[in-house]
């Protein structure tokens, strides 16, 4: 009985958590389709025909485009380099017998205890040092700094619940750290790199401090800093705004509802060890 009521418990509770995710962008998505007018008289109401213009005016007025492409390089350079980081590190931190393994992992996770907000500042001035400041690469360079700290702890976290048997055959025969890393570590960890990968590319499609900070003019703004200067000019036109709202929302729901069974197989694995 007591394990029924658990289940029953645990069922309500994942049920409400999804209507509370869902409805809100579901109502959003259902405002860009209608006129403001229609929106203000009946929120929640229903309108035909549906009005796809919404999303031309503010494709063409709020240059998605333009931000799309921005978002998109931002993102793949962000994902590129913290996997080709933080696999390495992983690696030497959970396999190599090194000294000061411990140590190093330590002060890596001193990474996910310091907000940005508190060292915004001295990143700005080093990057005005090396000319990167308002450039795509600058920004990639930050985030991908932000996203190693979590990288390397779930990679770690992973790569410890191998079987050590493994490691120790390849290097019975005759197999150094880069081969046993690429050839017999590495398809053993897609499941924790597909999750970083996941989760990484969904962090940095929608990071607002950095881009606010670095990227200061229109032609390297990011979706979510053009999102909030298309917001400051459509504030009174709530459709053309909503159909704004969901196609800066829809690369990142996509890439969730497609590799969601990986990113959930990633998290977990190692987590038994």
């Amino acid at each position: 009985m007591n394990h029924t009521l658990q289940r029953m418990s645990a069922h309500t509770a994942l049920v409400v958590m999804t209507l509370v995710s869902v409805v809100p962008l579901l109502w959003i998505w259902l405002q860009s389709l209608r006129t403001s007018t229609a929106t203000a008289a009946d929120p929640f109401g229903l309108e035909w025909p549906l009005r796809f213009a919404n999303y031309v005016t503010a494709w063409n007025a709020g240059r998605f485009s333009d931000y799309l492409v921005n978002s998109t390089v931002v993102a793949a350079g962000t994902v590129a380099l913290v996997v080709a980081l933080a696999f390495p590190a992983a690696y030497a931190l959970a396999l190599l017998d090194l000294r000061w393994a411990d140590a190093t992992f330590l002060l890596f996770l001193l990474g996910l205890m310091i907000p940005i907000w508190s060292i915004v500042i001295p990143l700005f001035y080093q990057l005005r040092s090396l000319g990167l400041v308002n450039t795509l690469a600058g920004a990639i360079l930050i985030e991908a700094t932000l996203g190693l700290p979590f990288a390397i702890f779930l990679l770690r976290a992973n790569l410890r619940a191998l079987p050590r048997e493994l490691i120790e055959a390849g290097r019975i025969d005759g197999a150094g750290d880069l081969r046993l890393m690429w050839s017999i570590v590495r398809p053993l960890a897609v499941p924790a790199l597909g999750a970083i990968v996941v989760f990484q590319f969904m962090t940095s499609w929608n990071e607002l401090v950095v881009p606010l900070f670095f990227l200061q003019t229109d032609d390297v703004r990011t979706l979510p800093i053009g999102l909030t200067f298309f917001q400051g000019r459509f504030t009174t036109d709530t459709a053309v705004l909503a159909a704004g709202t969901t196609i800066a929302s829809l690369p990142v729901v996509i890439v969730y509802l497609l590799f969601n069974r990986q990113f959930v197989n990633g998290l977990t694995a190692g987590a038994t060890k």
